[in-house]
């Protein structure tokens, strides 16, 4: 007997971007062998920003939309289930500043031998992610792990 589908199974945010990343890995490449690296890059950065956006938009209707929100949302689904490490270095009214220190995601990326297509599927999500989150907040990020930096510096204000 097959078990029912049900909307009801819980997955990690890691285990969603590994399922993610193994089903966009070989489109892309298909699409770069088709299309060209060029068109390739510009139709997956709009449909990750639109992804981003949205996931931005739910969980801060999951978690409100605020700073405090926020670190919710980085503590408790990026890092759940073991995504990342991450070292809170300031939160108060206006600012959340953290930095991840291990990533999953990345090292996911990097054992595939994809970590720039990574940066791209994943990396380049966050600043679209605060948009769909809250209009009065910014990211600022100077490295990311994937990329080659020490940490991600995750720096987060909101908008004067």
């Amino acid at each position: 007997m097959v078990a029912p589908m049900t909307e009801d199974i819980q997955i990690s945010h890691l285990q969603r971007r590994k399922i993610e990343g193994r089903v966009l890995i070989p489109f892309i490449a298909a699409c770069r062998e088709r299309f060209g690296d060029g068109p390739t890059r510009e139709v997956v950065a709009a449909a990750i920003r639109s992804m981003a956006v949205g996931d931005g938009e739910r969980w801060a209707d999951t978690f409100g939309g605020d700073l405090a929100g926020l670190r919710r949302v980085a503590e408790e689904v990026w890092a759940g289930g073991g995504g990342m490490e991450l070292e809170v270095i300031e939160q108060t009214a206006d600012r959340l500043a953290f930095n991840v220190t291990r990533c999953r995601y990345a090292e996911f990326y990097r054992e595939l031998g994809l970590a720039d297509l990574g940066v791209q599927i994943h990396c380049a999500r966050d600043h679209a992610m605060v948009e769909g989150f809250s209009a009065t907040l910014k990211l600022e990020r100077s490295q990311t792990l994937l990329a080659g930096g020490s940490c991600c510096d995750f720096r987060f204000r909101k908008k004067p």
